[in-house]
């Protein structure tokens, strides 16, 4: 009943998520594509061992984190084939351009986690605590990965599903309305109506794609999208959502980190 009552909350609340349109969308070093080859139909970072667990932001409305981190876990592994697991934590109580619980943005947490602390802590060095605290952080921290960029991606999403294959999982806001309602392994379709692709109030980590194909030959592109409310909800954690008419957002705002 408890974990019930903490989705209902955050689910009540704003998920944690401001877009902004005036910063930079472009702050990299570019690294070059870790697959060349031509777009493969299915393609899921999982199965590359290239995702970090599930984790839970529980009653703490610092989706924007989670999704910040969760992109950079993966680039570390894709990138340096290094698995480490880092902190929420550090960007709720240092990234003061955000607001801890209550909102933030992607691509700001980006631009500030390159230009100005150039890299984020291990979670062992700064762990969670499901709220905002004090600014504690360590100088000089006793290990830090470093983030020399990000990029914003196209809101196309086939361009999408490149940068998805070419350079690792993404980061992005979604409208998370269809989310209360959603159960575990089916694709979500909702209407426009239903959920607003111009409301957006939550971020997930685009990890992969796929295509399902009823018994009927009827063709469903899909996202496979991690979330941040633990493995108890959703597919152990995930998320399908039709792919190809920006629904709920999905494509509206779209970047990634670069670990080099």
């Amino acid at each position: 009943m408890y974990r019930v009552l903490v989705i209902l909350f955050i689910l009540k609340q704003c998920h944690g998520f401001l877009i902004l349109r005036n910063g930079s969308d472009t702050l990299i070093t570019f690294n070059e594509p870790v697959n060349d080859k031509p777009l493969p139909i299915y393609f899921d970072w999982r199965s590359k061992n290239a995702v970090s667990p599930v984790k839970d932001q529980k009653n703490c409305n610092a989706c924007w984190a989670f999704s910040v981190i969760a992109n950079i876990e993966s680039q570390l592994k894709i990138y340096k084939n290094d698995e480490k697991l880092m902190s929420e934590q550090f960007l709720i109580d240092c990234d003061h351009d955000q607001e801890g619980c209550k909102t933030g943005s992607i691509t700001s947490s980006f631009a500030n986690i390159v230009t100005r602390f150039g890299g984020v802590l291990l979670e062992k060095d700064y762990p969670y605590q499901n709220g905002q605290q004090k600014c504690t952080a360590p100088n000089p921290p006793p290990y830090l990965v470093k983030v020399t960029g990000f990029k914003r991606v196209s809101s196309d999403e086939e361009e999408m599903a490149k940068a998805v294959f070419h350079f690792g999982p993404l980061s992005a806001a979604i409208n998370a309305a269809s989310m209360r309602h959603y159960k575990s392994n089916i694709i979500d379709e909702p209407s426009d109506k239903d959920c607003n692709p111009n409301d957006l109030d939550h971020a997930v980590l685009i990890v992969g794609y796929n295509v399902y194909v009823n018994t009927h030959g009827r063709e469903t592109p899909y996202w496979i999208i991690k979330n941040s409310w633990g493995e108890d909800w959703g597919d152990k954690g995930y998320y399908y959502l039709v792919r190809g008419r920006n629904a709920c957002g999905i494509a509206s705002d779209v970047s990634f980190s670069v670990v080099t």
